[in-house]
């Protein structure tokens, strides 16, 4: 079985290792991170990720503005919004700029395996699709 791996964009320490508790819950095996836009522009040209997840609310640079350079990078890449606003424009701002997914903070387990399943529908993966085992 394939490896699905993700970066994780994150400024805060706590909200990084949440996200990355309940990445490994779901069964991504192979996760990367970022504390700001500059390391994950640099982690996606170094490193192939399946999936980023990509805070709006960076320290160097909006996360908008991070997507938009990463998908001139990669325009395939696969990145999910992260954020406490779910506001319907911000949701709709981020959709429009070129975001594959939009999750509303705080993370969930559930919310987590939802990203993960779309990448995979999305892009075809068929039989890697992990699946829910009530891992908790």
């Amino acid at each position: 079985m394939r490896k699905t791996s993700v970066l994780m964009v994150e400024d805060e320490a706590e909200m990084r290792d949440l996200l990355r508790n309940t990445l490994e819950k779901v069964g991504v095996e192979s996760i990367g991170e970022a504390g700001d836009g500059k390391k994950a522009l640099e982690a996606c040209v170094e490193t192939h990720y399946d999936i980023i997840m990509l805070d709006i609310g960076l320290p160097d640079m909006d996360g908008l503005s991070v997507l938009k350079a990463m998908k001139r990078l990669n325009k395939k890449l696969f990145v999910v919004l992260v954020t406490a606003d779910d506001s319907i424009e911000s949701i709709q701002t981020a959709i429009s700029s070129g975001a594959n997914g939009y999750v509303v903070k705080p993370y969930s387990y559930e919310k987590i395996l939802d990203v993960i399943n779309n990448y995979i529908m999305t892009n075809d993966v068929g039989d890697d699709a992990i699946r829910d085992n009530n891992a908790f």
